[in-house]
């Protein structure tokens, strides 16, 4: 009598926490890649932003945009009442050349000699240019000619007017944005940069102590069926299914080499 071979059913709450773990350790390694990423985004922005504030009334400059926060209501709103600039909002001040600022552009500038405050070490102003003054007979400009808007504001009066000379000019604002705003009054306090800088990076520590842990916490005979026994002997681990799977690439090659070779001679053999 015959007996047929009869194929053990696959194990599979044994493969249910291996595909588990294998899930659990991507998803730690994306982790600590994006925390790698942010923290090394946050110190880049930082030594940008350090290294260009004292050539631009500092006013950090990254790649010619500069993102500043509203602090007053001059700019909040038109004489229509539509809402521009309220207090708080982000703005984004682009470097332009001074002839590609128009009359009813807003730009912002260095403004000290207006008796502006100062603001977590910046002195400067968002006013919108009414009147551009050019050197007689040239296109040179002399100057711009500047005042809020919010005719409403505490600050607002008739007469309110800044004569700004385009070395004092940071920018021409291209955009805004509430969130830009907010980050931009987060990253002026010490606090929050060594924050987003701490955090994750004891996080990415935590995460390697925890690896290293399991490391020495695994069995010799484990680790080395997995990752080798560290000689670098360019072998694969043993597989029952494949005779050639302990030996190594070079010797796969010339293997490989010396069975074309008695194919060939077997072919001229059969010709002849």
């Amino acid at each position: 009598m015959e007996e047929s071979a009869v194929k053990k059913p696959e194990n599979k709450s044994e493969k249910g926490p291996k595909k588990k773990g294998k899930v659990y350790k991507i998803i730690v390694k994306v982790i600590d890649y994006v925390l790698i990423a942010f923290i090394a985004i946050i110190a880049i922005l930082e030594i940008i932003g350090f290294a260009t504030k004292s050539s631009n009334f500092n006013v950090p400059n990254i790649g010619g945009y500069q993102f500043l926060t509203v602090a007053t209501d001059s700019m909040a709103y038109d004489e229509n009442g539509n809402e521009v600039y309220p207090v708080g909002i982000g703005l984004i001040c682009k470097k332009v050349d001074m002839e590609e600022i128009a009359v009813g552009d807003d730009i912002t500038f260095y403004a000290e000699s207006f008796g502006a405050p100062v603001v977590n070490g910046v002195c400067t102003i968002t006013h919108r240019v009414y009147e551009i003054e050019y050197y007689t007979g040239t296109q040179n400009i002399k100057d711009f000619k500047c005042h809020g808007i919010n005719v409403n504001s505490s600050n607002f009066t008739p007469s309110q007017t800044q004569v700004v000379t385009p070395e004092l000019v940071l920018g021409e604002i291209v955009g805004t944005s509430q969130f830009m705003g907010n980050f931009v009054t987060a990253m002026q306090q010490w606090w929050v940069v060594l924050l987003l800088v701490v955090v994750p990076a004891g996080i990415i520590a935590i995460s390697s102590v925890v690896d290293i842990i399991k490391v020495k916490n695994t069995p010799e005979a484990e680790l080395e069926a997995k990752y080798g026994d560290g000689n670098n002997d360019n072998t694969k681990p043993e597989d029952p299914e494949d005779p050639l799977s302990n030996i190594s690439e070079e010797d796969r090659k010339a293997l490989r080499e010396q069975m074309i070779k008695e194919m060939l001679n077997s072919k001229k053999k059969g010709d002849n």
